[in-house]
């Protein structure tokens, strides 16, 4: 029983309502279970901005509630993209599955369906997004999705920054001046940056590289000018040493040395 706001209310829960995570329902074939398995394995092999959470909060649909498979978490907004894989099962199971989705409002889900079922249609009708799939679910199809919502993010954050950006730091990369901002690279990129140069993919300020002009000379060792760029925070070398003039040398084993262009 549920206490809403001093008036009593009944939740009842059938069997197939809940699951307990890291435990596979006996009501669902082993084929599910390995599709999904199968996905997150290869979707956290990839380097995205967005976190693979497994079985997140219940949604309510109606009556009762509905556990999703996963959920998408994006790293630089407040946003969360259910995610609910949907095999094939006995006729009964989609028919309850489909009065789930129908019920789930108020958020945004993304539903994968075994084509071999045929319900594609119905479930957009429901205001959510499915990509189909057969065997397995293609992770590239569901990264297109993503990317559609990052699209928006970009736009919307790239419109709330201001038309040129003065970071504190004498030196930053582009990626971390963006994850300081919450927004993505693409947000910043575009922007002018009036107290920085910007080299390779770092913002540097034009006074650090006047003073590394002077510690930095022709003769020197690829690693000495490296040791030297890394006490500035600098890390794109090869960029940077361009910038200043300067290419890489290199003279069999015994490593690079510092030569000015042209020469």
């Amino acid at each position: 029983r549920i206490d809403d706001r001093g008036r009593e209310r009944t939740l009842r829960l059938g069997a197939g309502d809940v699951t307990v995570p890291g435990v596979e329902p006996v009501a669902e074939p082993d084929f599910d279970s390995g599709v999904e398995a199968d996905f997150a394995g290869r979707f956290r092999a990839l380097d995205l901005d967005w976190t693979l959470v497994r079985e997140p909060e219940p949604l309510e649909t109606g009556a009762s509630v509905m556990i999703p498979d996963f959920a998408f978490d994006y790293d630089h907004a407040d946003f969360r993209l259910f995610f609910e894989v949907m095999g094939f099962w006995t006729p009964e199971y989609v028919e309850k599955k489909l009065g789930q989705l129908a019920d789930v409002e108020d958020v945004d889900l993304l539903v994968a369906v075994d084509e071999s079922l045929g319900v594609g249609e119905a479930i957009a009708a429901s205001d959510h997004r499915v990509v189909s799939y057969s065997g397995t679910v293609r992770v590239k199809d569901v990264v297109d999705v993503l990317r559609e919502y990052e699209a928006e993010f970009v736009a919307a954050a790239a419109a709330d920054l201001p038309d040129a950006l003065s970071p504190d730091a004498d030196a930053i990369r582009l990626a971390d001046l963006a994850a300081d901002r919450g927004v993505g690279v693409e947000a910043i990129a575009e922007k002018s940056f009036p107290d920085h140069e910007l080299v390779g993919r770092t913002l540097v300020r034009p006074a650090v590289l006047e003073e590394l002009a002077d510690e930095i000379d022709a003769g020197m060792s690829l690693s000495a000018a490296e040791a030297v760029l890394d006490d500035r925070d600098i890390d794109d070398a090869s960029a940077a040493l361009s910038q200043l003039g300067y290419r890489v040398a290199w003279e069999g084993l015994g490593g690079g040395t510092l030569r000015e262009k042209g020469a």
